[in-house]
């Protein structure tokens, strides 16, 4: 998996030109995020496949080689102490190793992650224009993902959850096109800009008919 770097901007940010989205289309969008792509845990057993036994098998098989290996130590060397020291060390040492290997496969789900926010936050962007909605613990959020720093995964999948449960679509839509108002039918901005798109096309001896 290629490295991410969560504090790199979209090629496509605020300063290239890009379609302003419809209301509707913002909610759909919103309505279409499922959160379940942002669990970190179930992205990191995924990408341990097979190997995910071996987390889960760690701590019973661990329990009872220290157990076998103490009672051995009681029979064999008369020294159950020492034997249950040397064993828990040994299985330290390999949890240990085995927790290393957690946090490889952890980093790297927390990577798919961030990049999954990215491609969300792609081009005109998609929380910040939420930020009217969102309160104000939220403040710090939506401006780092403006900046395009993805690392807030959890408050994120909040923020996210938040907007699905309690969005007033109808606001939404008002202070959408109160903000946009180029692309609002019913705004004699978006007919300015319309007739002016028809002139500008007639000029260049395009047929608009």
């Amino acid at each position: 998996m290629s490295a991410f770097n969560p504090h790199t901007p979209h090629e496509n940010n605020e300063d290239q030109a890009e379609r302003i989205p419809t209301p509707e289309e913002m909610l759909a969008r919103l309505n279409q995020i499922d959160s379940k792509a942002f669990d970190i845990r179930a992205i990191a057993n995924n990408l341990k496949g097979n190997k995910v036994w071996i987390s889960i098998l760690t701590l019973p098989v661990s329990a009872t080689l220290l157990a076998v290996f103490t009672l051995l130590g009681a029979f064999l060397f008369d020294s159950p102490v020492i034997s249950f020291l040397i064993t828990a060390a040994l299985l330290f040492w390999v949890g240990k190793l085995f927790d290393n290997q957690q946090k490889i496969y952890t980093v790297a789900a927390r990577q798919e992650v961030m990049q999954r926010i990215a491609e969300i936050e792609k081009g005109f962007g998609f929380l910040p224009h939420f930020k009217a909605f969102l309160p104000e613990k939220y403040r710090h959020l939506w401006q780092s993902v403006r900046k395009g720093n993805y690392l807030y995964i959890e408050q994120y999948v909040q923020a996210i959850l938040l907007l699905q449960k309690k969005l007033d679509a109808e606001k939404f839509t008002a202070i959408w096109y109160l903000t946009y108002p180029e692309i609002d039918p019913n705004s004699s901005e978006y007919i300015v800009q319309t007739d002016n798109s028809a002139v500008n096309l007639e000029l260049q001896g395009v047929n608009t008919d």
